[in-house]
């Protein structure tokens, strides 16, 4: 895949301890909600979703799970990563999606910032899921 190359020098500037190898994967399995925000035709960030379905009395209420996101390093503190999460959130309410569910590491204090800016809130912490050995937020933002 080559287009993609540019995305992994991003995801490793965002993720650290993650492999190239699931991004990959990320862009194969998720087509649909693999977003990327561009600027002068130069892709800056990217954000990833997978959609949970959980049984209710009414039915089936669909929740949005962010697997990935980030922007590169020139271009952070310059909007786009509100402007990613804006757009896609749009896109899911039209989609009636109930929330968005992200995991962010406690250390990541713009990201947090950022996440509560679009009305997230902290619901738990929890332990290596953004990686190895890290501790993370457990966030979620009701749509409904």
């Amino acid at each position: 895949m080559k287009k993609l190359r540019g995305d992994y020098r991003i995801q490793g500037e965002g993720f650290e301890n993650q492999r190239h190898d699931k991004l990959i994967k990320y862009s194969k399995n998720f087509k649909k909600i693999f977003y990327i925000i561009k600027s002068q035709n130069q892709v800056v960030g990217y954000s990833v979703y997978y959609i949970q379905l959980t049984p209710t009395f009414q039915g089936f209420k669909k929740k949005s799970v962010v697997c990935s996101i980030s922007i590169d390093r020139n271009f952070r503190r310059k909007g786009f990563g509100e402007k990613l999460l804006e757009e896609s959130i749009q896109e899911m309410r039209l989609n009636k999606i109930a929330s968005v569910l992200l995991y962010v590491n406690v250390n990541n204090t713009s990201a947090i910032k950022l996440y509560e800016k679009l009305g997230f809130r902290i619901i738990k912490e929890t332990k290596n899921i953004c990686g190895k050995n890290e501790r993370c937020y457990e966030m979620e933002l009701n749509l409904v």
